[in-house]
């Protein structure tokens, strides 16, 4: 029984006619020898690049010859199978192990025989050559336009537009209901860093009150998700503004080539600027200013670290300084992230607190040192939970980076185009970090019970606590390790009352159930 393979891509069909053409020659060729077809397999618009196994319709037609529904395979030339002589020898390969003979109709071979199987290594190596050959002509050829500072694809700059001649122009066109062009948002980006010293959180802040457009939601362009597609959320984010500082295309200075995944060099041309470069270095240094001030606010410890959570959004609290005062914040309260309405806390109110609780416990245990010995014991059992948990989450985090190698090797294929790549790269990545933050609250959870782990008794633990807290220099670890044994959580609560904000902190100590507290002021 014969089966016909017919394949063309994108560029066969532009170059030698659809695949209606193989199809009819191949009925007319099977009508010449009297032959009866089983099945003609149609593989349109996909690049010979990739696996037969890993075609659609390569993976059917392999299924079939699996299970002796064919025995011949007809092919209108050898190049059809694939574009590199090593994915058509191995498919070749893969298909006389299941019995199936390869005959082009239009090249004198056959596999059948020695010779023939030499004449398809000569045609495949051919085809390979061929096709390599041409790609060195189109390299070439993309190269020239390049450095003739053609604009050749991707997403365009925010700010620019590609003109007829496919050059990257200036956008002055005044954007609805703002009075300013895309160029003049860009030159407020950088008046507002170089002048006013904005961190890349107080730029989004200012665009966002604005209603300043972004480039997605400018375009209503899609980007997917998973199994659906839907509009991007159109704020501004601190990465993209950052991106958009450092991007030299803004002082006239466009590297094309530096996000191909193949290795060319890169070829640097100049467009028309938007800021000068004056400008654009003093933004760069205003970067790296911002970069040091905010290493130095870090550089203060948080007691309570990972083990605050809010009651309206479920996020973190994270630390913060403002002045010469600490809080502890919302993670969910910048702008861009959704503005969560959650009240700050005072590192110093919540942690004398916490603190204070813990070493009256530490000196006078009494009868709740029962419940403690309970709770202790539920947590070391629980640990095996955890673990599993923590495997479940790495596994988790190697397959979003797996995702990114399918990705960029679909890329690569050319089954996705460079605007696809980085919209799924951005998703992949949001996922990834949503999945690393859980990962480290997780983290937090195992590193107190391997504390706990660290005494036999919960005698014997309370009296080396005991001793810690007596030294009135006790050491930041200590005392982080002391609380990350004893409390198992703190959850805030935000309410209203008479037009102003109070919090309510619900700490839940491994040695009583719960303790609540009211913060009148932030």
């Amino acid at each position: 029984m014969i089966a016909i393979y017919c394949r063309v891509s994108t560029d066969d069909q532009q170059e030698r006619g659809t695949i209606e053409n193989q199809i009819e020659f191949s009925q007319k060729y099977c009508d010449l020898h009297e032959l009866s077809i089983f099945k003609i397999y149609k593989e349109d618009g996909v690049s010979g690049t990739i696996a037969l196994e890993d075609r659609p319709v390569g993976k059917q037609l392999l299924k079939d010859a699996k299970n002796k529904k064919f025995d011949t395979l007809l092919l209108y030339k050898l190049d059809r199978l694939g574009r590199s002589a090593r994915i058509t020898l191995n498919s070749i390969h893969t298909l006389e192990e299941l019995n199936v003979q390869i005959k082009s109709m239009t090249e004198p071979f056959d596999t059948s025989s020695p010779s023939g199987r030499f004449m398809i290594t000569m045609l495949a190596g051919v085809a390979d050559l061929e096709r390599s050959t041409i790609l060195e002509r189109m390299q070439l050829g993309t190269n020239r336009a390049a450095k003739e500072g053609k604009w050749l694809g991707g997403i365009v700059p925010y700010g620019y537009y590609v003109d007829d001649d496919k050059y990257l122009q200036i956008n002055n066109d005044i954007i609805p209901g703002l009075n300013l062009s895309e160029a003049d948002i860009i030159k407020l980006i950088f008046n507002l860093t170089v002048e006013k010293h904005y961190s890349t959180i107080k730029v989004c802040d200012y665009l966002n009150a604005m209603n300043i457009p972004t480039s997605y939601e400018k375009d209503n362009r899609k980007i997917s998700k998973g199994k659906r597609k839907v509009n991007t959320a159109g704020v501004w984010r601190p990465g993209n503004v950052l991106r958009m500082l450092r991007n030299t295309t803004y002082k006239g200075i466009h590297s094309y080539g530096k996000r191909s995944t193949k290795k060319r060099d890169l070829i640097t041309r100049e467009v028309p600027s938007i800021v000068d470069i004056e400008t654009w270095e003093k933004a760069q240094q205003v970067i790296e200013d911002n970069k040091i001030e905010a290493n130095r606010n870090h550089k203060r410890d948080y007691l309570l670290k990972g083990l605050i959570k809010c009651a309206l959004c479920a996020r973190t609290y994270v630390g913060t300084t403002h002045g010469e005062r600490g809080y502890y914040v919302c993670n969910g309260k910048i702008s861009y992230r959704g503005k969560c309405k959650a009240k700050n806390v005072s590192t110093k109110y919540i942690e004398s607190i916490v603190w204070n609780d813990i070493t009256s416990f530490i000196n006078n245990p009494g009868e709740t040192i029962e419940i403690l010995k309970r709770n202790l014991k539920s947590k070391h059992d629980g640990r095996v939970d955890l673990l599993k948990q923590k495997e479940l989450l790495d596994n988790h985090m190697r397959d979003k980076q797996n995702e990114k190698q399918s990705i960029l090797d679909l890329f690569r294929k050319g089954i996705i185009n460079h605007d696809d790549l980085e919209l799924q790269m951005n998703k992949i990545n949001a996922e990834y970090n949503n999945i690393k933050n859980n990962l480290d609250t997780l983290i937090i959870e195992l590193e107190a019970l391997n504390d706990i782990e660290d005494y036999t008794k919960v005698e014997e633990m309370l009296v080396e606590m005991k001793i810690k807290i007596s030294n009135p220099n006790i050491s930041f670890e200590d005392k982080r390790k002391i609380i990350k044994v004893l409390v198992d959580k703190i959850l805030v609560d935000t309410v209203e009352e008479n037009n102003s904000k109070k919090a309510v902190l619900n700490i839940t100590y491994s040695f009583v159930q719960v303790e609540k507290h009211t913060v009148k002021d932030s």
